[in-house]
C-alpha cells in the first residue's frame, strides 16, 4: 500500500481543496483554469496542495485519494495524502459535505471559506436590522405562498426567486413581467441556460414549482446590474478578511461577466478589477474611476462589518 504523502523535505502543511461529492476525473480538471491557478499559487506559498471530493476520503485510515498537479509531467495526477492541515471548501453542499466537515472539526482541522451554504432569508433579515447596511439591500421577502411571488412581480416588474439555501447559482430563477403580457423566466443549470416565455401567471407558477420543488424560497427585486456586449450581466465579487492587526483587509475584487442572456454571473468569465473597471465604464474619467473605487470599498467594508456584527449577535442570542 502506498504511504500517504507528506512533503517530508520540509514537512509542508497540506491544504486540501474540496470540490464536491463524487470524484472528478483527471481530464475534467483541465476544464477549470482557476484550479491550475491555485496550484500555481501553491508553489509560492510552499504548501502541499491536493484537490479531493467526499468519496475520495478514507475516514477509517484518515487518508485522501487526492489530485495534484505534477509540474514535471505537466499533468494532473492522483496519489494518497494524509488528512489535510487546512481545508478550503470550494464546491459541493448537502449532508455528505456537512458530515465530512464535522469530522474535520472534531480533529481540529482548520477551514478556509467554512460557510459553504447559508440561509439567504435569515441573512437578509439580520442585515436589514443594520441601519448602515439596510440602504444597500433590495426589497426581499421570505416566501410562504405563491401569492407573495405574484405580488412582488406585480410591484417590481423583474424579480429573482432563490432557494433560501443554495450556492453557485444552482437554484436561482429570474422572472420578468413583459410589457405585452406574459412572463419571461430564465435560470442556469451547471452553465446550461434555460430561457422561456409563458402567457399566464398560472403557467409561471407551474414552472417555479417544477424548478424548485419543495424548497423554501425568497423573492427579491432584481438589481439593475451593468450589462456589457451581447447582453451579458456584470458584477463584482470581493474577498475580505481581518489581518493580524484586526483591521479589515480587502484581499481582492474580481469582475465577473456572465454568459449571453444568463440571469446570473456564475459559470462566468473573471477579470482583474483594477484593469477591467475602465473597460466597463469607458466614458468615466480617471477621477471618476477612483471615486467609484472608493464608493465600492466603503460598500464592502459596511457589508463586512454588518455581516460580522449581526451574525455574532445572532450566535450569542441563539
Amino acid at each position: 500500500m502506498e504511504q500517504p504523502s507528506h512533503d517530508t523535505s520540509l514537512d509542508r502543511p497540506i491544504v486540501g481543496v474540496i470540490l464536491g461529492i463524487k470524484p472528478m476525473p483527471l481530464y475534467r480538471m483541465n476544464r477549470y483554469p482557476r484550479l491550475k491557478k491555485l496550484a500555481d499559487a501553491n508553489l509560492e506559498a510552499k504548501t502541499t496542495l491536493t484537490f479531493f471530493c467526499v468519496d475520495d476520503v478514507d475516514i477509517f485510515n484518515k487518508t485522501i485519494n487526492g489530485t495534484y498537479y505534477n509540474y514535471k509531467t505537466k499533468r494532473w495526477e492522483k496519489k494518497q495524502f494524509s488528512y489535510p492541515d487546512v481545508v478550503y471548501v470550494r464546491g459541493g453542499s448537502g449532508k455528505a459535505i456537512d458530515n465530512l466537515l464535522a469530522e474535520f472539526d472534531r480533529l481540529g482541522i482548520k477551514k478556509i471559506n467554512p460557510i459553504h451554504a447559508f440561509n439567504k432569508g435569515d441573512l437578509y433579515e439580520l442585515l436589514n436590522q443594520d441601519e448602515n447596511v439596510r440602504s444597500y439591500l433590495p426589497p426581499t421577502q421570505n416566501v410562504q405562498t405563491m401569492d407573495e411571488i405574484r405580488s412582488m412581480i406585480r410591484k417590481q416588474g423583474t424579480v429573482y426567486v432563490k432557494a433560501r439555501r443554495g450556492r453557485k447559482g444552482t437554484k436561482v430563477m429570474r422572472i420578468e413581467k413583459l410589457r405585452n403580457n406574459g412572463y419571461l423566466y430564465s435560470y442556469s443549470i451547471l452553465g446550461y441556460l434555460v430561457r422561456k416565455r409563458v402567457n399566464t401567471i398560472t403557467d409561471l407558477e407551474k414552472a417555479i414549482k417544477s424548478f424548485f420543488g419543495n424548497r423554501a424560497l425568497i423573492v427579491q427585486r432584481a438589481i439593475d446590474l451593468v450589462r456589457v456586449r451581447n447582453n451579458r450581466l456584470c458584477d463584482f465579487r470581493a474577498e475580505l478578511q481581518r489581518n493580524k492587526q484586526g483591521e479589515i483587509d480587502i484581499v481582492g475584487v474580481c469582475v465577473r461577466v456572465g454568459r449571453q442572456n444568463s440571469p446570473i454571473t456564475t459559470h462566468s468569465s473573471a477579470y482583474r478589477y483594477d484593469t477591467h473597471l475602465k473597460k466597463i465604464f469607458p466614458h468615466y474619467t480617471n477621477e471618476q474611476i477612483e471615486a467609484l473605487k472608493e464608493k465600492i470599498n466603503t460598500f464592502l467594508i459596511d457589508i463586512y462589518t454588518g455581516v460580522e456584527k449581526n451574525t455574532e449577535s445572532s450566535e450569542k442570542s441563539g
